[in-house]
């Protein structure tokens, strides 16, 4: 396995060299990137190819080393000890910082900290959408780790703090462990994704902390890099001003056989997300054991405090959608300030089942009163209040006049369900906070269009209306 390959690989290495040795010099100058960035980056990546060579481990101590980018070759142990800190120089380049490429028998562990430098892309904040706005757009700043065409890689134990964009990226690897690695990003720092497991098998994220502004854990696949298979994420606290775990918004191969197990969602703006807007296949996917807490954001951030959002739709004209089948949830238990939706507007999602789900709609955070700024219709742009919407972005259907605030307007409904064949809900209770409800409260299930094999003779409803049809 590959917990098994990583113990073996630390064992196996060699004492280690120091960066400081091959004249890397600690020290960090603001603003700017400083002046030792060019001398680091060289030093430490004629470290990392000597420390391979050799089967040395490449040891950085005490100290913020600022560099460009590394490409991390097959046979490395980095370490990063207490206190040592390698730091993204601002805009010396778009690379990844860290980039382990076509490479293998890899170890990245220690105790301090690959830092992506995030308020030096700083441009502005907008108080309204409780943002920054970055001064390099999505594309040109760099990803902070990157794992690409790699297998037998290993993650252990590091804090990977501060990205200006995704912290760490698993694009077409094989043999992926991430274990105790502290994740965290500024909670209003854009597209500061937590992992993005893209077109990767055999990977494991376990007993780690990610607290981000974008998505925690998501799940990708790309074209050309081959299907999702064998994702196992364990033992993982999240927490996402988006949505704490979501597949896509790429899905355009397969992705199967997926496990969230034993996760606790905290304060983040959606929970468990499938958001398919291409032509891949997902199927057997299991979140069990999940506590979760979702409730209102800003609503330009992706998410709408939705527990649960499963949704398949197109984009552009003339895309394929994905086709969904075959999900569990599996020891559910939560609140949250706005229902769950699974949606099937691109191609109908089939089987599906929910065994001792507990959910409680309640009210409880500042967007929740109303005061916060409104979210726009679908198509229309005319505003709409965002609580009990339901959001489909990104869609064809949304068109150009409601940005990056469409919803669709609606009821808090504890599960919507539309364009669905074959849903099972057992030993599970859904409810709302108190019998004095709100305005946009619903009803525990409301069943919308195309809705087949529903069976609810194993739910509770508690303070609403057990289900209607809309």
């Amino acid at each position: 396995s590959s917990i098994m390959w990583a113990v073996a690989f630390a064992v196996l290495a060699a004492p280690c060299v120091d960066v400081r040795e091959f004249g890397a010099i600690a020290g960090r100058a603001r603003p700017g990137p400083g002046p030792y960035w060019r001398q680091n980056t060289a030093a430490i990546q004629n470290a990392l190819i000597q420390g391979a060579a050799e089967r040395n481990c490449v040891l950085v101590s005490e100290g913020e080393y600022m560099i460009s980018s590394l490409t991390v070759p097959s046979n490395t142990h980095l370490i990063l000890a207490h206190g040592g800190a390698l730091v993204a120089a601002v805009n010396t380049s778009t690379a990844p910082v860290i980039h382990v490429l076509n490479s293998s028998n890899v170890t990245i562990e220690g105790s301090g900290q690959i830092n992506g430098a995030a308020e030096d892309y700083i441009a502005s904040y907008d108080p309204v959408d409780d943002r920054f706005q970055p001064s390099a757009p999505d594309g040109s700043r760099p990803r902070l780790v990157k794992l690409e065409r790699s297998q037998r890689v290993a993650i252990r134990g590091v804090e990977i703090q501060n990205a200006s964009d995704w912290h760490l990226h698993i694009q077409g690897c094989s043999a992926v462990l991430v274990d105790s690695v502290t994740i965290r990003g500024d909670s209003r720092f854009p597209n500061n994704d937590g992992v993005d497991p893209d077109s990767s098998q055999d990977v494991t994220i376990a007993n780690s902390v990610i607290d981000v502004a974008d998505d925690g854990v998501c799940p990708k696949a790309t074209a050309g890099y081959g299907p999702v298979r064998n994702l196992l994420v364990q033992n993982c606290t999240i927490r996402s001003k988006s949505h704490a775990i979501k597949f896509g918004t790429n899905t355009d191969t397969e992705m199967s056989n997926i496990t969230f197990d034993n996760i606790t969602i905290l304060d983040s703006n959606g929970g468990m997300s499938i958001q398919a807007r291409s032509g891949g296949r997902i199927t057997d996917v299991t979140w069990s054991n999940v506590r979760f807490e979702t409730r209102y954001e800003a609503p330009r951030w992706w998410g709408n405090a939705d527990w649960l959002s499963i949704t398949n739709d197109i984009r552009n004209p003339g895309d394929t959608p994905a086709q969904i089948s075959n999900i569990r949830l599996v020891n559910i238990s939560g609140r949250t300030e706005n229902g769950g939706v699974i949606s099937g507007r691109g191609h109908v999602v089939t089987n599906v089942s929910l065994h001792n789900v507990q959910v409680t709609i309640g009210a409880w955070s500042n967007y929740s009163t109303g005061a916060g700024p409104t979210c726009r219709e679908s198509g229309t742009g005319v505003e709409v209040d965002c609580r009990g919407s339901r959001d489909y972005r990104p869609s064809l259907a949304d068109g150009q006049l409601c940005g990056h605030y469409c919803r669709t307007a609606g009821q808090a409904n504890v599960l919507f369900l539309e364009n669905v064949s074959g849903i099972d809900i057992s030993d599970s209770t859904f409810a709302f906070a108190s019998a004095a409800t709100k305005s946009w409260w619903g009803s525990c299930v409301a069943i919308g269009a195309n809705v087949r094999g529903l069976d609810r003779r194993g739910l509770d409803c508690v303070n609403g209306t057990h289900a209607v049809v809309v």
